[in-house]
C-alpha cells in the first residue's frame, strides 16, 4: 500500500488543447479517492496518467513517495479495472486471473493459492473453468476485479467499472467494492460520473469540471458545504435548489429576502453567515441554496420558515415524494412524505434555515 501525491499536473495535447490545468491532490495510504465529474472533465485522463497510459505534460506524480512520471505501467505496482472488463475471451476465468502472475513468472503453486484466495473473496469459485462469454455482466466485473486483486498492488485504479451494469447489479457491486476496500485497505482511485457512487464509496471526493478540481473533501463536506454552484447542483439527487434572493441586514443579523410572485408571497429566510459577509452582501442579489430535504413537510420550531406553495407535479418514490413547485420565480424540488401531497394542488412546506447556503450571484462561489 502507498500514498498518492499529484502535484501541479497538466496535460496538453499536440493540438494545443489543455485538458488538465494544474491538478493537486494528496491521498493518504489506504484512502479511497473518487474522481467525479461530467463527460470531458478530465477525470479518466488523470487516471490514465497515474497508470502510465498517458504522458504528463507538466507536474509530478508520486506513488509511495516515488516519482513515477517516466516509469512504464508495469513498473508502477498498480492494478487497473476497466469499464469494458478487458477479459481474454479465449481464456477461462482461472487463466484470466492468473495471466498477470504468469507474466511475472510466479511459481504455479503460488498462482493456484492466489487464485483460490481471490475466488473465495469474490465468491466466483464455481466460475473458474468458464469462459467470459458464459458469464453475466456482474460476474465478468468480479473476474476483472479478481485479476487486479491477484497482483496485490500498492494502488488500485477503477475506470467507471459499473457503467455497463444494470441498476440492481450496480448497487450490489458498489457494496462489494466497498467491502473489499474495507477488508484490504489498499489505496484506491475510482473514476465515475455517478454522484451516488461518489457519495457512497469515497473517503475523499474530487469534483472536476473542464480540467480543474472544483472541490476536494469528504462526502459530507461536498454535500453540506459545496464550494460553488457547480458542485452544489452536480452532487445530490435531486440537485440543490438555487433561488434568487437579496441579503438584508437587520440589527446585525442577515436574512435572504425571496421575492414574491403569483404563486407565493415574499418571505425572509434567516442566514447563518458571518457579520462580515452580511455587511459585504447587504442589499445585494445572491443565490440561496436549499437541498430538497431542506424544503419539506418537517417543521422545526425556531429554525424553519413556513411557506404555502403550488404543487406542479409529484413523483412518489416509496417513502418519499418529490414535489415540483416554484419559489421566487424559479422551479424547485422539495422532499416530503407522500401523504402530505396526496390529492392537493397546494402544500404547506417548511424551509430549514439552519442549513441554508448563500452563493455569490456573479462568481457562483459559496459565501463563507
Amino acid at each position: 500500500m502507498a500514498n498518492l501525491s499529484i502535484k501541479n499536473i497538466r496535460k496538453t495535447y499536440p493540438n494545443g488543447v489543455e485538458v488538465l490545468k494544474g491538478i493537486n491532490l494528496e491521498i493518504n495510504d489506504g484512502e479511497f479517492l473518487i474522481l467525479v465529474g461530467g463527460s470531458g472533465c478530465g477525470k479518466s485522463t488523470l487516471l490514465n496518467m497515474i497508470a502510465g497510459l498517458e504522458t504528463v505534460s507538466e507536474g509530478e506524480i508520486q506513488i509511495g513517495g516515488k516519482r513515477v512520471n517516466d516509469l512504464p505501467p508495469k513498473d508502477r505496482d498498480i492494478a487497473m479495472v476497466f469499464q469494458s472488463y478487458a477479459l481474454y475471451p479465449s481464456m477461462s476465468v482461472r487463466e484470466n486471473i492468473a495471466f498477470g502472475l504468469s507474466l511475472r513468472k510466479v511459481p504455479k503453486s503460488e498462482q493456484d493459492a492466489t487464485i483460490a484466495r481471490v475466488a473465495k473473496l469474490l465468491q466466483i469459485e464455481p466460475l473458474l473453468d468458464r469462459r467470459p462469454a458464459q458469464l453475466s455482466g456482474g460476474q465478468r466485473q468480479r473476474v476483472a476485479m479478481g485479476r487486479a486483486l491477484a497482483r496485490e498492488p500498492q494502488l488500485f485504479l477503477f475506470d467507471e467499472p459499473l457503467s455497463n451494469l444494470d441498476a440492481k447489479l450496480r448497487v450490489e457491486m458498489r457494496a462489494e467494492i466497498k467491502r473489499l476496500h474495507k477488508r484490504l485497505g489498499i489505496t484506491t482511485v475510482y473514476v465515475t460520473h455517478d454522484q451516488v457512487e461518489a457519495m457512497t464509496l469515497g473517503d475523499k471526493i474530487a469534483v472536476m469540471k473542464e480540467g480543474v478540481i472544483q472541490q476536494f473533501g469528504t462526502p459530507d463536506d461536498i454535500y453540506s458545504k459545496p464550494s460553488n454552484t457547480f458542485v452544489a447542483t452536480f452532487m445530490g439527487s435531486p440537485p440543490m435548489n438555487l433561488i434568487p434572493a437579496v441579503v438584508e441586514s437587520r440589527n446585525g443579523a442577515g436574512f435572504a429576502r425571496i421575492a414574491g410572485d403569483e404563486n407565493s408571497p415574499p418571505i425572509s429566510v434567516p442566514l447563518l453567515i458571518s457579520s462580515n459577509a452580511i455587511a459585504v452582501y447587504a442589499n445585494r442579489s445572491v443565490l440561496l441554496g436549499l437541498r430538497p430535504e431542506q424544503v419539506s413537510d418537517n417543521e422545526r420550531p425556531g429554525v424553519s420558515v413556513a411557506v404555502d406553495l403550488p404543487v406542479a407535479m409529484t413523483e412518489v418514490t416509496g417513502a418519499d415524494a418529490m414535489v415540483f413547485t416554484s419559489l421566487g420565480g424559479v422551479e424547485i424540488v422539495c422532499r416530503t412524505q407522500p401523504r402530505s401531497v396526496a390529492g392537493t394542488d397546494r402544500v404547506r412546506l417548511h424551509i430549514d434555515a439552519s442549513h441554508a447556503l448563500v452563493f455569490d450571484e456573479s462568481t457562483g462561489l459559496r459565501v463563507v
